[in-house]
């Protein structure tokens, strides 16, 4: 008995940060997508203004807040106004510049204009520290 004690705690523990590493994964996925999409746009997108119609906050954290944002751009070379919702991370002391009623800098994509992220040139969802 003294012998499978130890190993099914190894088993156990692994199985435990498995776990822990896929939720993590998991769920910082739609923010590296966001943070990646900002990357290809930053090259290739239209610059654009958005309208903030709601502002969902998911999770705090030390430094940054994950939230939900829903957006409303503005008309953009002959498109209508189109109402996006996405998820990013902005840091705590900035998502005053974010609440429903402002506007927001983005950039879209010409060929999808589903395809919005957030211009961080111009709309800064970060502090460096």
């Amino acid at each position: 008995m003294q012998f499978w004690l130890p190993l099914i705690s190894g088993v156990l523990i692994v199985v435990f940060l498995v776990f822990v590493v896929v939720h993590t994964v998991r769920n910082n996925r739609p923010y590296r997508e966001e943070a990646q999409r900002y990357e290809r746009l930053v090259k290739q997108g239209q610059p654009a203004s958005a309208q903030v119609l709601a502002l969902r906050e998911l999770a705090q954290g030390t430094y940054d807040n994950d939230v939900e944002l829903h957006v409303r751009t503005t008309e953009l070379a002959g498109r209508p106004p189109l109402e996006q919702m996405f998820k990013t991370r902005i840091a705590r002391e900035l998502v005053v510049n974010f609440m429903p009623g402002q506007t927001i800098h983005v950039l879209i994509d010409p060929a999808d204009s589903t395809a919005v992220a957030i211009d961080r040139r111009q709309s800064t969802t970060a502090i460096s520290r």
